[in-house]
């Protein structure tokens, strides 16, 4: 605030307005996808926002809870306690607490880069597979039936019987919202654009405009004194603090607090995972910066909060972040001001709610999750590498047969597995001289001078435990196919690692070359991989100098040339 200017307070202001009247629906609607009383939503909103403010290292993040770590909260705690139930709610505090105790600790371990473990169509993958998880189950409320489950397969299961238990009435009443909400937030938001509304302004407009058509709707239904019987959130309590888990962990069991763990840990790390991309994205535009870490202990800080109030796990919102961003904040006051406006409306509206149909809060869930649903990313994904696509897919498909819980933890399996992959069929190159010169490029695709007593092949990848094995087959087979090579010549400029197991493979290929009667040569080694090599005695068994240039190499290998190493 030392350095707050006063022509920022006016975009600040605007924004914490409009971001505060998406919050209210959203926290409701979040609250009750996670199988909590409405009210949690609207806690888990004020709470962390004004504790980011002190934190959070981004300008215009806007933290509160969101529709996959919702979605992640209920798949945790379904099957321990019925929701709804003190017993639920307690759970739910306390997955917040440990949530935010393990991002605070990762954080003070400087650990914000624990999401790159995740490749992009992994992430993709898993947000698409949970906001289509989520908008399936969703369906039932806007059509007024029972139709519940965490999977695909349940669904499917409880298909028939929801359709026996259709309400015709909240049917035609919640998919008629569902397609005036969404032409208030697409086409409408089109049309302002073609009639020369900025950019920026038309797509905040198409954020803002599905709420007052809610409210008209909502109007029109306890106009008509809801005679057809339409299911409303009904009469909420008074605002005031909800179980905490700071006050009730005493009367958990250890087996309770300890089967949270793994749920609070994906539900952090997936919370953290889109809090910081949209937020480094955002940051990048504006010529900003954003701190890993120090986004690590706001969330966490942020998580705190919310469970202290009876709230719910939170993350930065990928819309709301956009929106609040649109609508000109410049520092996250903006945030802190619409958590003021939502204890103002809970004082001052709080009798309102009740009048809010639930068919139209799962539309809003709906509708927020429609738009993380793209097959053009799985199509760019698989045009760009099909390994790619098969990740995107797998972790899509992961989500739905398994839930979002499962389907996170599968994700990281698929992104380390994928690397492994990669890294297992290592590029090698034959290369030769580009003609006078000493630079040195793949026979394949330029036109090169080789001698043919040396073979010179550079690998691409670091070499460890699970790919040694495959470059010395591709090697072996390079030799086959130059008979009179007797000097093998391996570049290493491009590997930066080489681990115990691959030198001792090197170790007794090198003998059998030697048998042979080919010689092995290193060149273009790094100094930490030269350092690697000199713990053991693998340089002793080589042709003395161990090292040479490649340029030398490729000339003759005369003993006059063995003496350029490095």
């Amino acid at each position: 605030m030392q350095h707050y200017r006063r022509d920022w307070l006016a975009g600040d202001l605007s924004a914490s307005i409009i971001v505060a009247l998406l919050l209210i629906p959203q926290g409701l609607a979040y609250a009750q996808l996670a199988g909590l009383p409405p009210m949690a939503g609207l806690y888990a909103s004020i709470g962390p926002l004004l504790v980011y403010g002190f934190f959070g290292s981004s300008m215009t993040q806007s933290v509160g809870p969101m529709a996959i770590t919702s979605a992640m909260t209920a798949a945790a705690l379904a099957p321990l306690a019925a929701p709804g139930s003190t017993q639920y709610l307690l759970l739910a505090a306390t997955l917040t607490l440990l949530s935010g105790l393990m991002l605070m600790l990762f954080g003070t371990f400087k650990l914000g880069g624990i999401t790159r473990i995740l490749s992009l169509p992994v992430i993709q993958g898993f947000s698409a597979g949970t906001a289509l998880l989520i908008a399936l189950g969703q369906t039932g409320a806007l059509l007024g039936t029972a139709w519940r489950g965490d999977t695909v397969l349940v669904l499917a299961i409880n298909f028939p019987a929801a359709v026996h238990k259709l309400h015709l009435s909240t049917m035609l009443f919640g998919l008629s919202g569902l397609a005036l909400m969404w032409l208030a937030a697409n086409p409408a938001s089109h049309l302002l654009g073609k009639l020369g509304v900025a950019d920026k302004a038309a797509q905040m407009a198409g954020k803002i405009l599905p709420l007052p058509v809610m409210i008209a709707l909502a109007a029109l239904l306890a106009t008509l004194d809801n005679t057809h019987q339409i299911k409303t959130l009904g009469q909420l309590p008074a605002a005031h603090l909800g179980s905490s888990a700071i006050t009730g962990l005493n009367s958990l069991d250890l087996a309770s607090v300890q089967s949270l763990l793994l749920p609070a840990l994906l539900i952090g790390l997936a919370g953290f995972l889109q809090s910081i991309t949209v937020a480094q994205s955002i940051a990048a535009s504006r010529h900003q910066t954003v701190d890993a870490n120090r986004e690590l202990l706001a969330l966490g800080n942020c998580n705190l909060a919310s469970a202290i109030v009876g709230g719910m796990p939170v993350s930065g919102g990928f819309s709301r972040t956009v929106v609040n961003t649109n609508a000109g904040a410049q520092t996250p006051l903006a945030g802190m001001l619409s958590a003021i406006w939502i204890i103002l409306a809970l004082w001052a509206l709080l009798p309102l709610l009740a009048f809010l149909p639930q068919a139209l809060l799962a539309a809003t869930i709906i509708l927020a999750t429609a738009r993380m649903i793209s097959l053009s990313q799985l199509r760019q994904a698989w045009q760009f590498d099909y390994r790619d696509g098969i990740a995107w897919l797998m972790t899509f498909g992961g989500v739905l047969l398994t839930g979002p819980m499962v389907g996170i933890a599968l994700g990281v399996g698929i992104a380390i597995a994928l690397y492994l992959w990669r890294s297992q069929q290592p590029h090698i190159a034959v290369v030769g001289r580009v003609a006078q010169s000493e630079h040195y490029r793949n026979v394949l695709r330029h036109q090169v001078e080789t001698t043919p007593e040396v073979l010179a092949v550079r690998i691409d990848e670091n070499l460890y435990f699970a790919n040694i094995a495959n470059v010395i087959t591709q090697i072996n087979t390079q030799l086959s196919q130059h008979p009179a090579s007797r000097q093998l010549l391996l570049i290493l400029s491009a590997v930066n690692s080489i681990d115990y197991s691959a030198v001792n493979a090197l170790k007794d290929w090198q003998r059998e070359l030697a048998d042979q009667g080919i010689t092995l040569h290193l060149a273009e080694v790094k100094g930490p991989v030269l350092d690697t090599l000199r713990h053991g005695d693998f340089l002793d068994q080589l042709t003395h100098p161990p090292f040479i240039s490649t340029h030398a190499a490729m000339q003759t290998l005369s003993p006059q040339e063995l003496d350029y190493s490095i």
